[in-house]
């Protein structure tokens, strides 16, 4: 895996076992940022930008945010071998000081403090196979008001039946072999 574009266009990420997570491919994560980039449906302006990147793994995503001109990158993830190879992408490409790494459940993280940033971007890449979906957009919800303003954007698996309408606005959807990416808001 590499970093796309930007700063630290072609430098190569350390990933963990591909049994702990599911990384990004690196042509979904082109087309990804390439629709951020261009599509006239999507107003973001990345450059200067917070991110929150829940459920991080190795930091690909948010990685590739910093490259492109982010001011700061939150990431969350639970897993500590992922934590590791996380914090190693970090210190190779001397991002210690605009990243926030919480090794913790998303639910046990205490998002008013989180939220006191001015996040324009949340990528959200759970386990497919998550059941909780449910609870991770009730939480997000709570914090609407702050989250007004900001882009959210998920990866998930094309057979997942969860009903996103109820929780967001979608702008744009689109598919890549068994995985879709949602670009939305949050419902008011």
């Amino acid at each position: 895996m590499r970093v796309i574009s930007g700063k630290f266009k072609k430098k190569k990420l350390l990933l963990p076992n591909s049994e702990i997570t599911r990384p990004l491919r690196d042509y979904v994560k082109e087309s990804l940022f390439n629709l951020l980039t261009h599509s006239k449906l999507i107003n973001l302006e990345l450059n200067n930008s917070v991110v929150l990147d829940i459920f991080s793994g190795a930091g690909s995503f948010g990685i590739e945010c910093l490259s492109r001109g982010a001011q700061k990158v939150i990431f969350i993830e639970k897993n500590k071998n992922s934590i590791d190879i996380l914090n190693k992408n970090i210190k190779n490409l001397s991002l210690n000081e605009q990243s926030n790494i919480i090794c913790s459940d998303f639910f046990k993280v205490d998002l008013k403090t989180l939220l006191e940033e001015n996040i324009k971007l949340v990528f959200l890449d759970p386990p497919f196979q998550a059941e909780f979906l449910n609870e991770l957009f009730d939480k997000l919800k709570k914090f609407q008001k702050k989250l007004s303003n900001a882009l959210i954007v998920m990866h998930y698996e094309k057979n997942n039946k969860f009903n996103f309408d109820f929780y967001l606005s979608i702008i744009l959807k689109k598919e890549y072999g068994r995985s879709i990416i949602i670009f939305a808001t949050i419902k008011n």
